[in-house]
Formats: structure tokens, sequence, C-alpha cells
């Protein structure tokens, strides 16, 4: 046996066919995006807190959450849709859903707290004065009661 091709073979071996990338990869993010993600990131933990504290005050603060949850509710959509189209990371997606989540929750409280401002406020003075388990509880029926009454062919 020779070491030589035999005639009309090619003496070099062919060149492997370069693989295109696949769609299901995702791209490296680079200092500046990871450093402008985390940013949005950043700034929607501090709606958060702002929206959950707004939450824990006395009535008239409480449109903060309002305010808070509204500012959050659109910033982590976009950061959704951001992430959906850029093909982010999954965790940038599930946060951001979380988010969402989040403050949709609190944006569907105080709603409801400020749509029925005077049972809020007549629930919330009688919470403060309540001390025993039983005062507690009667507070609960009447802010139930105040909101029912409140609505207008409902009762």
């Amino acid at each position: 046996m020779s070491a030589t091709p035999p005639p009309g073979q090619p003496t070099t071996p062919p060149t492997p066919t370069p693989v295109p990338p696949s769609k299901k990869d995702r791209p490296e993010l680079d200092d500046d995006t990871r450093r402008f993600y985390s940013r949005i990131i950043g700034w929607l933990v501090l709606a958060l807190i702002v929206a959950y504290a707004g939450l824990q005050m006395p009535l008239p603060w409480r449109l903060v959450t309002i305010a808070a949850s509204l500012v959050g509710v659109s910033v982590a959509v976009f950061l959704l849709v951001r992430a959906i189209r850029k093909r982010l990371p999954v965790t940038i997606m599930v946060g951001a859903l979380i988010f969402v989540t989040c403050f949709g929750f609190l944006l569907f409280t105080a709603s409801f707290q400020a749509v029925f401002w005077e049972a809020s406020v007549q629930f919330d003075e009688c919470l403060r004065s309540a001390v025993t388990e039983r005062a507690t509880q009667r507070c609960y029926e009447n802010y139930e009661h105040n909101m029912l009454d409140s609505i207008p062919g409902l009762r």
C-alpha cells in the first residue's frame, strides 16, 4: 500500500462546512447591556418597596402605592417585552413576570381601598381603636358592610 491517494482524488482532506448558529442560542450580554438591565431591575425593586410601604401607611399615603404600582407595572412590562424580543436570559423574563404579578396585586389592593375611600377610612380608625380580637372582628364586619352599602343597587 502506498501513502499517495489514487489518481483523481484530492490530496487534502475536505474542510468541514461551518454550521450556522441555531436560533435557540442566546447572545452573550456585554457589560453595558448587563448594567442597563441591572439598573432597571434595581429601580423596580425600589418601586416595589415604595409601593409596599405606601400600602402600610394610613389612607392618604396609600395613593403612593397606586402611583408606584402603575410605574412598576409599565416598566416591568417594558422589561418583559424587551427580554422576549432581544432573547435575554430567562431569569430576566421570570423576574419581569414576578414584578408584573407583585405590582398588579398591590395596584389591585390599593385601587379598591381608594374606590371605597370612606369605608377604608372608617376601617382604619376602627382598627386603631380596637384592642380585643372581638373588636377587630367587628371592624372587619363593618368594613365589609360599608363597602357593600356604598355600591348602589346591591342592597
